[in-house]
């Protein structure tokens, strides 16, 4: 498992092929992230299928937007056959393909484990999670990797008083509900 990790440090996943697509090889690409031109400009990859434990590098010779998925074809996959033995394999690409993020904006991988402290310094816990709900996201943030309960948190200014991207932590002020 550490070999794993290790390898997919430096990666992002930005997807997961669900299914097949026609009949010559193409496979439903459907994405963890809304940077669609990172998913648009794949040319190369990385993906690791959790239920085989097995690797495998791509190369993409066609990525089409589609109706909330991509269709993509890799290069020496031609069969429907073919095909179906990648469903279920996630996509990583290198976290030099997503564009920096600016002062107060983030993406999801750069929050996703960090650690969270109340405004008095107080472990709260770590970002399990984050729920788009249209107005603003939500952080998910558990007390340790078995706990059951989580705490949920608005990203927003009255709550979230600090994020430290490459220190992965963030300050807030616990609301009024959890207090």
């Amino acid at each position: 498992m550490r070999k794993i990790e290790e390898l997919l440090k430096e990666k992002i996943p930005v997807g997961v092929l669900s299914n097949t697509h026609g009949l010559n090889g193409d496979l439903k690409l459907h994405t963890f992230t809304n940077v669609t031109e990172v998913i648009a400009k794949l040319v190369e990859a990385i993906a690791y299928n959790e239920s085989q434990k097995k690797f495998t590098y791509f190369k993409f010779e066609k990525v089409k937007k589609a109706h909330g998925y991509f269709i993509v074809h890799i290069a020496g996959v031609n069969t429907i056959s073919e095909a179906e033995k990648l469903k279920g394999f996630v996509v990583y690409v290198d976290k030099s393909v997503f564009p920096k993020s600016k002062d107060g904006e983030y993406y999801f991988y750069e929050l996703l484990n960090s650690e969270v402290y109340d405004e008095n310094g107080n472990y709260v816990g770590f970002v399990e999670d984050i729920i788009e709900t249209g107005n603003n996201d939500v952080i998910v943030v558990k007390r340790d990797k078995d706990a059951k309960e989580e705490v949920m948190i608005p990203v927003i200014e009255r709550y979230v008083l600090k994020i430290d991207k490459e220190g992965k932590k963030i300050q807030v002020k616990l609301p009024e509900w959890l207090e």
